[in-house]
């Protein structure tokens, strides 16, 4: 019985991806569909537990998905977009210039951001920037090879001005200490 529970509770997310997966796949034939059905249906019931890690994302008794800011999600993707195309763009320059002035390293910081949602999605979101990879992360300590001293010094706040993290800490806090989001 708590199965059918944990399967029912995880169907939205799991619609909600499998949308995604037919919009992306664009294949309509039993193999495709089912399984796009049985990988939605599995990232949504592995997800879950993540959502339930303390602190609270929301009010006690509320749903984990309703509890993520789904708004703030919605301006802080496009500001995303914008940090992948203007570092694919510095990437590109980087590899075609003559002198290809390359400068890898690997950088340590701390972000003291509120839950392991909000570090994941750090991480995930320094991943998906051209010229940066996030190597590891225990607790609230990241390592990331960055391709360019100018990228190492963007995510770092005491080097540089950590923007990503700004955007990160601002999706995750509570709505009524949210100051909004950073420029």
């Amino acid at each position: 019985m708590e199965h059918i529970t944990r399967i029912q509770r995880a169907l939205p997310l799991a619609a909600v991806l499998f949308a995604f997966w037919i919009v992306l796949s664009g294949k309509f034939d039993p193999f495709h569909l089912l399984l796009g059905i049985g990988s939605a249906l599995g990232v949504s019931l592995g997800t879950r537990r993540l959502l339930l890690l303390p602190p609270a994302l929301g009010p006690q008794g509320a749903t984990p998905w309703s509890a993520i800011p789904w708004g703030a999600m919605g301006r802080y993707l496009p500001w995303l977009l914008g940090q992948i195309v203007l570092s694919s763009l510095q990437v590109a320059y980087v590899v075609l210039h003559p002198k290809m002035p390359i400068q890898p390293q690997c950088i340590r910081f701390q972000t003291a951001l509120p839950h392991t949602l909000a570090r994941l999605t750090l991480a995930t979101s320094i991943t998906l920037t051209p010229g940066t990879i996030t190597l590891d992360l225990q607790d609230d300590t990241f390592v990331v090879h960055a391709l360019t001293d100018a990228a190492a010094r963007a995510l770092d706040p005491p080097t540089g001005h950590g923007a990503m993290q700004r955007w990160v800490a601002a999706l995750y806090t509570a709505p009524a200490s949210r100051p909004g989001f950073p420029v």
